[in-house]
């Protein structure tokens, strides 16, 4: 589809968004919980990740939020095979905490107090990493079939890459809120162009009143999911200068090596003892925390 075609069709109105609400507020639930296991598969800890707010909206609305403008990362992606351009943002605040957890900080612990600063180049890589993976969530959870190609096409730090869009442009915008609803990281946006969600209408027929639905949980469907396990030595601290002046070859103290803890989403579920078998690195499971 050439470039005046798809403004054509992006700017005409669409009285119908309203009504992929409902299935938009499923697919980024669905997609929420797959970027919740990427992020316990990346760095062994658990952070929640859930819904926040499904809204009919323009690209203005999006890109113009004050929270989302200062030290955010914007950036434009495409369904294919239509090729719609859609938009996303990652607030500041939640790009520097989701940094920090995948580099090894306990989410549970109140970081220090977020200051609006440019985001660096190992940032931005992160949030290119964090990005791709909410986008083939969000694919995957895709509930018509055949399923679009989200491809991520630019990011940067600013919403001059969404400048050749229309502000006016009709979207269904969805938020991932990360962290505790206590203590939350921050929210990313995606936008996603209204004619791209109309494949999310449901058939009336099909739609059951949310007041009489009966969910029934199978635990089995869940005991499947993949968790790492980390058998952790031990662990030390260290200032940024001195860990950018590491050489191969250098030691860095772990301890006595006595205990091990062995951990599942970040909680400490055994404790055991370092050993070997059959030439392998183990661990001997003596038990429990007291905590536990």
């Amino acid at each position: 589809m050439d470039p005046e075609s798809q403004r054509a069709l992006l700017i005409q109105p669409d009285r119908e968004s309203a009504g992929t609400l409902p299935a938009l507020e499923d697919l980024f639930r669905e997609a929420a919980r797959d970027v919740r296991t990427r992020i316990v598969n990346r760095a062994g800890a658990d952070v929640p990740v859930r819904l926040g707010l499904a809204q009919v909206t323009t690209i203005a609305g999006v890109i113009d939020d004050t929270d989302a403008r200062d030290g955010g990362v914007f950036g434009l992606f495409r369904f294919h095979p239509m090729g719609l351009p859609g938009i996303f943002v990652v607030q500041g605040r939640l790009l520097a905490r989701i940094v920090g957890v995948l580099l090894g900080e306990d989410p549970g612990k109140d970081p220090p107090p977020y200051r609006i600063r440019p985001v660096t180049r190992v940032e931005m890589r992160f949030a290119k990493r964090i990005v791709e993976d909410v986008l083939d969530s969000l694919q995957a959870a895709w509930p018509m079939d055949p399923k679009p190609t989200l491809e991520l096409e630019a990011i940067g730090t600013g919403p001059r890459l969404t400048s050749s869009l229309t502000p006016t442009t009709p979207v269904i915008a969805g938020s991932l809120d990360f962290g505790s609803p206590e203590a939350p990281f921050g929210l990313l946006t995606v936008a996603i162009p209204a004619q791209a969600a109309r494949d999310l209408r449901v058939p009336k027929m099909a739609v059951i009143p949310r007041s009489v639905r009966k969910r029934r949980y199978n635990a089995d469907r869940v005991l499947p999911l993949p968790m790492e396990a980390v058998a952790e030595l031990g662990r030390t601290r260290m200032k940024l200068h001195e860990l950018k002046a590491l050489k191969v070859g250098q030691e860095l103290p772990l301890g006595s090596g006595r205990e091990v803890e062995v951990k599942v989403g970040g909680k400490v579920l055994f404790l055991g003892e370092p050993g070997h078998n059959a030439g392998r690195h183990s661990v001997r499971l003596t038990g429990r925390p007291k905590e536990s």
